[in-house]
């Protein structure tokens, strides 16, 4: 019965340390872990992956937020590398996001470090045609930009030299010395006519100090003829407004003539009927005294006996 129950307690204690071992890996593989986790893709072909391990860091902001789960060179793409994420899904992994491969100096590790673009966006779930998860592009690490900007400073330092040595050529030099003297002859020329300039500039400041008084008198003139003609505009007015009063007038007089001559027109129309008229009665009268005059024995005896009296009938 002691065997038996030494034997209980050995199994049983085998029983519980298994039970042990079990619950720490467990614990360690992350099974204990209730995050949910979200899975992105990165391809990166700029960039050297030295360090990088399956269960790296993945970071953003300096803070551990995930690890990277598989990676793989594309077949005929040896430049290019298919990475898997596993991010924490409280991550706020954004639209426009990029990741760079950042690495330890001392221990030659490296990671994957998360970044956001600075004006946000729209979480990060469209998966491109073709994939599983969605893709996050691959971004430009520091020291790269440190090394571009090394590289073009370099440039620009070589091409700097080479210009100072294309300045410093011996065919430069010769013409910066015949340069020199031309200017050193310049000076001397310039030392004698250095008096007659003076001579010069002083004639030419009289000039102007006469061309000042010119303007100076000009002006006034200007001025004077600006008064002058502002009097003879005013007389011109003036002669225009009585003018037209004198015109006005003869207007209304040849209006009250013209209506006299009508009136007087008319009158003497008037009279010429009537001087008409009394010459027709006139003619009339002499018409009939012609008549009589034809028959003097008629007027002289009366009429015959055998025309009729008045009144009278046959």
């Amino acid at each position: 019965m002691e065997s038996d129950a030494r034997y209980a307690w050995v199994g049983a204690g085998l029983l519980g340390l298994v039970v042990i071992l079990a619950a720490g890996l467990y614990w360690l593989t992350g099974g204990a872990d209730d995050t949910i986790m979200k899975r992105y893709l990165v391809y990166f072909e700029r960039q050297s992956l030295e360090g990088l391990q399956i269960n790296s860091s993945v970071r953003m902001q300096g803070v551990n937020v995930g690890k990277v789960a598989d990676y793989a060179i594309m077949p005929g793409e040896a430049q290019r590398v298919r990475v898997i994420l596993q991010v924490d899904a409280r991550t706020p992994v954004l639209e426009g996001a990029t990741a760079v491969v950042t690495r330890n100096l001392v221990t030659g590790l490296a990671a994957v470090d998360l970044a956001n673009r600075a004006q946000g966006g729209g979480p990060l779930e469209a998966v491109p045609p073709g994939e599983s998860y969605p893709l996050i592009k691959e971004g430009v690490p520091q020291l790269a930009k440190v090394a571009n900007t090394l590289q073009d400073l370099g440039e620009s330092s070589q091409t700097t030299l080479n210009r100072v040595n294309d300045l410093l050529s011996d065919q430069n030099q010769r013409a910066i010395a015949g340069t020199l003297a031309n200017l050193e002859a310049i000076s001397g020329m310039l030392r004698q006519t250095l008096p007659q300039l003076n001579a010069t500039l002083a004639s030419a400041k009289q000039a102007a100090d006469r061309l000042d008084d010119l303007a100076h008198n000009t002006g006034q003139v200007v001025r004077d003829s600006q008064v002058r003609l502002g009097k003879v505009a005013q007389e011109a007015e003036t002669t225009l407004v009585s003018s037209r009063t004198t015109l006005k007038n003869v207007d209304t007089d040849v209006q009250k003539m013209t209506t006299h001559l009508k009136r007087s027109g008319d009158l003497a129309m008037q009279e010429i009927q009537a001087t008409a008229q009394s010459l027709r009665l006139a003619g009339d009268a002499l018409q009939n005294a012609g008549r009589s005059l034809a028959d003097p024995g008629r007027v002289l005896y009366g009429p015959s006996k055998s025309e009729l009296g008045p009144g009278e009938r046959k």
